[in-house]
């Protein structure tokens, strides 16, 4: 690959095989990148980039204005060919992703309890409703009902023999009422 070639090769042997800063900057992606999917590669990358974007400033500077030509670029870029300032980028790329999601859990941790509690206050009304629904079903409220009614009955009917029995005022008013009206006159 180009960036195994790049790696220790002088500016000169650069142009004498034909390579250019474009050659040099597709080294690099693939060399920070390990597939569609490298996050952290492609956070790598990006670091590269603005390492080299510093370098050309700061080189500006220094250069009344002047900026790096095609070989002064590919030497930057050869030197970020090493597997050893790959793997820096790639932990440095690695801990702002952590930090980032550490941020996010952070700020999304009221609403991820707020969830989980919700989620556990539905599960118990659901159960509490099938509970009050298995004990208020409709033979169960017939039965109920009817239990109800018997011992109404029974209490009404306990009244009304201890009414007579002993001799209440609200039997003798019922008796008086219940005289028929030609016996009245």
């Amino acid at each position: 690959m180009i960036h195994e070639f790049l790696a220790g090769n002088e500016n000169s042997q650069l142009r004498a095989n034909g390579i250019n800063a474009d050659d040099i900057a597709e080294a690099v992606l693939e060399f920070y990148i390990e597939g569609e999917d490298d996050l952290i590669g492609l956070l790598a990358y990006a670091l590269y980039e603005r390492q080299k974007r510093d370098f050309v400033l700061s080189y500006r500077k220094r250069n009344a204005g002047r900026s790096p030509n095609e070989a002064e670029l590919a030497a930057v870029a050869g030197n970020y060919l090493s597997t050893d300032l790959r793997n820096t980028l790639r932990d440095r790329a690695s801990q702002i992703l952590s930090s980032y999601a550490e941020t996010y859990v952070e700020a999304m941790e009221p609403e991820i309890r707020l969830a989980a509690v919700n989620s556990q206050a539905l599960r118990e009304v659901r159960d509490i409703e099938t509970s009050i629904k298995r004990r208020l079903g409709f033979w169960r409220q017939v039965r109920a009902g009817f239990t109800v009614t018997l011992l109404l009955l029974l209490l009404f009917g306990a009244a009304t023999i201890a009414a007579v029995f002993f001799h209440s005022d609200i039997v003798d008013a019922w008796n008086a009422l219940m005289v028929p009206t030609t016996l009245r006159t």
